[in-house]
């Protein structure tokens, strides 16, 4: 089942409001559906969730339950399509520890919510694969919070919120009598029946109980059979020590990569929100591969839309299939250098495949903004344009594959005229301010895919993939009638205007290596120079 359709068992019945509904009919469609969530959507599109868990804080808080809804609604909403698997929005649930996940169509409009509870009840055949029993499921979990018969229902909503849970036993000489649920606390607000009045008035009995030998799918057959999200678990005594929710059989369902966590990284998502860099969980599933889960500061950095979209939504299609046919091949890929608008990243990661059903596995991705120090790497600190180093080598790269797919390239080398006597009689200050205005004007007026450097000094680089020596001469004309033409101001109010010289050389007509080409430009250059300087020399 972990294959089934998300639209083939997604609720869609009574479990959204518009925009403008309130607290008090948020509560009244939660409490009628029993599903404990209500969607708040606009224009068929939702903006807003809220969960029964909220309404018990809202409450508790005081709050006016005739307030707007979406004031209190969840605004980062985790999404997925309809068309996904199952297994796919457990992998979501259960890296995001949510209980419930929206459902929309391919424009975004509201479908349904799968829950939990809906989950566990389409998965029972994959919990019967299992040989857990319920005290495996326990080991790991918080000691019991519960509360005895004389406390109120605000001493129960107290120890839920405060533990985050989502119900509380109420225990007579260490048994379990009753319990408080979200759903019970719900119904009170309801009916508007005081906080203070006694909590086991309004419990749930009797309790539905599990002992710690029993089997997971006892557990499994009990909540689907009784329609119930939770079990109390007792021990032979029937003393209680534990709950147990559909989010902990999900997770134990998926408890490959939980292993896989604690084995590889050493690390708990915790632990991970505490790290400097940035990290991503990827599932590889069989529609491709997508972000299900990140961590505080990549979410800081890029926002909660990231989750359930693909990863080629963060880095281009072309990068990413060389870094997964990396990671598939070896398990591992290290030091990769991604660009994504103004930044550049260097990932590395882990592919581990997974035993389980639910995806072919998964891929742990740690992101290192690296942008400031391929800045003082790779780019000239006054005008911020690439520096010499970087030009050298980038050239040397694009000269290979202009040979190997048989493609030209031009390149132009500018220095100022009289830049000398320029800072002889203004000052090097005035020199400064030169420069960098005819970098601005040079980027202004290339191509995205041209690259402009300062080479040293006065000189400048730049390199046209893909043109042959006519186009460049037209380009680098444009550079240079649009720099005589610029008036550039100075510090002491006064204006200059300023000229260049140019030389161009073009692969493969003057030369087939970086040096010579380079070598070809200068000599041109310095015979526009002779020639009266303010022109590009191309021949």
């Amino acid at each position: 089942m972990i294959g089934l359709c998300l639209k083939d068992i997604v609720c869609r019945k009574d479990i959204c409001l518009n925009e403008g509904a309130t607290l008090k009919q948020a509560i009244d469609l939660m409490e009628s559906n029993g599903k404990g969530v209500v969607v708040i959507l606009k224009d068929a599109i939702p903006i807003g969730i809220l969960t029964e868990r909220d309404i018990v804080e809202i409450v508790y808080s005081g709050t006016d339950i005739n307030s707007p809804a979406i004031k209190y609604a969840t605004k980062n909403l985790i999404t997925t399509h309809e068309t996904k698997a199952i297994g796919y929005a457990l992998n979501l649930i259960v890296s995001n520890n949510i209980r419930r996940i929206i459902v929309v169509d391919k424009s975004g409009s509201f479908i349904g919510v799968i829950t939990q509870q809906d989950m566990v009840k389409h998965l029972e055949d994959d919990f019967y694969r299992s040989t857990l029993k319920i005290r495996h499921v326990i080991e790991k979990m918080q000691p019991l919070i519960y509360i005895d018969q004389d406390s109120s229902l605000n001493d129960a909503i107290k120890k839920m919120i405060e533990n985050k849970v989502s119900a509380v036993p109420i225990l007579k000489d260490s048994k379990a009598v009753g319990i408080i649920t979200e759903k019970d606390i719900l119904k009170v607000v309801k009916n508007g029946i005081s906080l203070n009045s006694l909590a086991s008035e309004f419990m749930s009995h009797p309790v539905i109980t599990v002992r710690l030998d029993e089997p997971v799918t006892h557990a499994v057959e009990i909540m689907n059979t009784k329609n119930i999200r939770r079990v109390v678990v007792v021990n032979s005594n029937s003393t209680a020590v534990a709950i147990v929710t559909h989010r902990d059989l999900l997770r134990n369902l998926e408890s490959t990569y939980t292993e896989f966590i604690e084995r590889k990284l050493k690390h708990t998502k915790d632990i991970l929100n505490f790290l400097p860099e940035m990290v991503m969980e990827i599932i590889d599933a069989e529609e491709g591969q997508a972000i299900i889960w990140a961590n505080e500061r990549a979410l800081n950095r890029f926002g909660m839309t990231i989750i359930n979209k693909p990863i080629t939504d963060f880095i281009p299609s072309d990068k990413w299939a060389i870094i997964y046919g990396t990671l598939c091949k070896l398990g591992r890929a290290e030091n990769i250098k991604v660009k994504k608008d103004d930044f550049i990243y260097e990932l590395s990661g882990f592919f581990i495949k997974t035993e389980a059903d639910l995806c072919a596995g998964k891929i742990q991705l740690i992101i290192r903004d690296i942008t400031d120090e391929v800045r003082l790497y790779t780019t000239d600190p006054l005008t911020g344009l690439y520096n010499r180093r970087f030009l050298n080598e980038f050239l040397h790269k694009e000269l290979e594959l202009s040979k190997r797919y048989h493609r030209q390239l031009s390149l132009a080398i500018a220095d100022i005229d009289d830049f000398k006597k320029l800072n002889d009689t203004y000052g090097h200050v005035a020199g400064d301010v030169v420069l960098k205005a005819i970098a601005k004007t040079m980027l202004k007026n290339v191509r995205d895919s041209d690259v402009v450097s300062r080479y040293g000094g006065e000189e400048f680089v730049i390199v046209m993939s893909e043109i042959g020596k006519e186009t460049a001469l037209k380009a680098i004309e444009r550079i240079r009638e649009a720099i005589s033409q610029e008036k550039i101001s100075l510090f002491d109010g006064s204006s200059i205007s300023i000229t260049i010289s140019s030389g161009i050389a073009s692969y493969p007509d003057d030369a087939d290596s970086s040096v010579d080409l380079l070598i070809a430009a200068d000599d041109r250059l310095y015979k526009a120079k002779r020639e009266g300087k303010n022109r590009t020399i191309y021949s």
